[in-house]
């Protein structure tokens, strides 16, 4: 027996406890099928321990059982007053062991009211919470939705466990309904369309951040409208699901010539293994081509092969591109770096060639404009087939997709550092200009005459894995990747020491990448104070927080950097560590009804307290975060070492407490 809940941040499926808990079951199915949970917020989530909903005021007071709905919304009046709620059914079987739990709310009795279960129910979103069990009724367990329990767990909550943007349950579906409906039930006849309570919170479908350019904006209307148009492909049978894709081992390739036939394009793509189908699309009336074709390979490496070297290429006198999901990415990544790099693009036809058969492979041919291509030497007329070509204004060049730089059109040598067989870089002067002020200066000096046909030569004191590296991140082409800092740190300084500040900008981002700050955050920290990257050190200053600096591995990097910069890391730690010790005070109204249970004890401190604190003070010692000492496991071991039975439900009864205590200390200054 299932209920489909469908909330803002998701679905959840519930299988109910029919058999074990039938008149709960029964008061569940008939509220959701009467809509009465329709639209309810969710007004109570704690981190790693539960989601509340149920109540039509979302003040944690209201809401009621199916038959007290029925006798207050009844016109016959009656001698046997209908009571708010029903005895809860709580059995000893049935345990909040897992997350995705769902037990009805008991509630408390208060003056003329019997205490027991209405409407309200919580979810679990921690595993083993023992403390629940024996005191709420646990009914039904989630079966479809951790992801929306996920997202549940880190939603922003104010300090009475509100969230500030609403959660609420669009529409309740009932799958199965095994009971007969009680006397009285009228099921309205459409579900409610305004919230039941009068929330002034951010709503559930409000962007509170809805300030993005228009050029985002008009990316996500473009992602929603294509997603849109996939799913209608879907209901009209032409797509056999919304989200699929095309095979592996299949090519599209566009603008074709219109004279290109099936078997001019087998002929050229045979070479690379063996072709199943080449088909140009053609019109059906006409039998006219579309100018573009499908061709699948035998091999999905043969399809991947020819991606790899013809992106682009020309065929038949016409502009021919193969293409896959990723070419326009890669594409326009091509096109920022050359305009970062402050020239211009342009797309025109049978000018802009893409091809490589590697990681690093670039632009063949590449139409770009510059303030200094009068100083370009060796440039052939358009039209003659030779290196390069002028065309007003615009340059256009040749750049190799191997892994060294040797273009034939190249006017400047760059020569590794090595001693023994160091290694040439053909490359151009516009390119390296436009990136760095460095070599712009230095070109724009008197240079000594050369003969003709000869280029000058600069000698560099970088390896040729550096250089080579550097001139992958300046030219325009895929950006190199960097598994580790010691691949990262010769590439910044060299791309610091001649200034190339659109190359300083991207490792800038790559230095603070998860994968180097959250596993070496002292190393990125000295990285970043070696070449004054002063947002990066601040950044990589908070992740030292959840490491001990003086334990830390020792690391080269921190010979470049000053006393002084370490010093202010030391600083941090020193006062971050002051002032989260100075926090732990317990306020008088935590109690343990154990450790407080007599006279004498009454108002002595829960003994988990003495235990939670001298462990916490050990580890914000050493760690001055919030990361180690509120996790779940931390607090079991202070319960247990305590000795006391019921300490472990006074630490819960003290969640809102230790939940403010984590908040004012994840508060104070965490940076340099």
């Amino acid at each position: 027996m299932s209920v489909l809940l469908e909330t803002s941040l998701g679905d959840l499926v519930i299988d109910l406890e029919v058999d074990a808990c039938p008149k709960t079951c029964e008061n569940f199915l008939k509220l959701c099928k009467v809509y009465y949970y329709n639209l309810n917020a969710f007004f109570n989530v704690s981190k790693d321990f539960l989601a509340q909903v149920g109540d039509p005021s979302a003040t944690g007071t209201g809401g009621e059982s199916i038959w007290s709905y029925i006798a207050s919304g009844s016109s016959s009046s009656s001698d046997t007053p209908v009571p708010r709620y029903f005895e809860p059914e709580i059995r000893p079987k049935l345990k909040h062991t897992h997350k995705g739990t769902v037990s009805m709310a008991v509630a408390p009795a208060l003056e003329n009211h019997k205490g027991g279960c209405g409407s309200q129910f919580f979810v679990t979103l921690g595993d083993n919470i023992d403390y629940l069990d024996g005191k709420h009724a646990v009914f039904g367990h989630v079966v479809e939705g951790m992801d929306t329990l996920v997202k549940m767990n880190e939603v922003f909550t104010d300090q009475d466990g509100r969230p500030f943007k609403d959660i609420r349950i669009r529409h309740v579906v009932i799958l199965d309904d095994p009971f007969a409906d009680p006397p009285g039930l009228l099921q309205p006849p459409s579900s409610p369309t305004r919230p039941p309570d009068n929330s002034t919170r951010i709503a559930e479908d409000e962007d509170p951040l809805a300030t993005l350019p228009e050029e985002e904006e008009e990316k996500i209307r473009r992602a929603k409208a294509a997603a849109a148009s996939a799913l209608t492909l879907e209901m009209v049978g032409d797509l056999p699901f919304a989200n699929v894709r095309p095979p592996e081992n299949v090519l599209f390739v566009c603008k074709l010539n219109p004279v290109t036939r099936d078997e001019d394009l087998e002929l050229i793509f045979s070479r690379f293994g063996t072709i199943m189908s080449c088909q140009v699309i053609r019109d059906k009336r006409t039998g006219d081509s579309l100018q573009y074709a499908f061709i699948e390979f035998d091999k999905r490496e043969d399809a991947e092969q020819v991606l790899g070297l013809v992106i682009g290429a020309l065929m038949g006198l016409g502009d021919a591109r193969t293409s896959k999901r990723r070419d326009a990415t890669e594409r326009n990544t091509l096109r920022r770096k050359v305009m970062d790099m402050g020239m211009e693009w342009y797309s025109m036809s049978q000018t802009v060639v893409i091809v490589g058969s590697e990681v690093g492979a670039g632009i063949e041919t590449m139409t770009v404009k510059t303030d200094i291509e009068d100083r370009v030497p060796h440039r052939e007329r358009s039209g003659t087939g030779e290196a390069g070509a002028e065309t007003g204004d615009q340059v256009i060049l040749k750049v190799s997709a191997g892994d060294k730089f040797n273009s034939p059109d190249a006017d400047v040598v760059l020569v590794s550092g090595e001693k023994e067989d160091p290694a040439e870089f053909r490359v151009h002067r516009c390119i390296l200009a436009a990136a760095s002020p460095f070599f712009r200066d230095m070109f724009t000096l008197p240079q000594s005459d050369l003969a003709e046909h000869q280029i000058p030569v600069i000698p560099v004191s970088e390896p040729r894995t550096t250089l080579g590296t550097l001139l992958k991140c300046v030219y325009p082409v895929q950006n190199p990747t960097f598994d580790s800092l010691d691949d990262l740190v010769p590439i910044l300084g060299a791309a610091v020491k001649y200034d190339f500040s659109s190359v300083i900008d991207t490792l800038r981002k790559l230095l603070v990448a998860p994968q180097f700050v959250e596993t070496t955050p002292t190393r990125v920290y000295a990285i970043a104070c070696r070449f004054d990257l002063e947002e990066e050190a601040r950044i990589a200053s908070k992740y030292t927080l959840n490491v001990n600096v003086l334990d830390a591995p020792l690391s080269d990097d921190l010979k470049f950097i000053t006393a002084y910069s370490y010093h202010r890391l030391l600083d941090l730690h020193r006062r971050r560590v002051q002032a989260s010790l100075s926090m732990l005070k317990l306020p008088d109204d935590i109690k343990c009804m154990q450790c407080n249970g007599s006279s004498y004890s009454v108002y002595a401190t829960p003994k988990w307290w003495y235990e939670f604190e001298r462990k916490a003070r050990e580890e914000l010692s050493v760690r001055p975060t919030t990361a180690v000492i509120f996790g779940m496991e931390f607090l079991a071991q202070a319960a247990i070492a305590s000795g006391c039975q019921r300490c472990a439900g006074s630490i819960l009864d003290a969640w809102m407490f230790l939940g403010d205590l984590k908040k004012s200390i994840d508060e104070l200054p965490a940076t340099i």
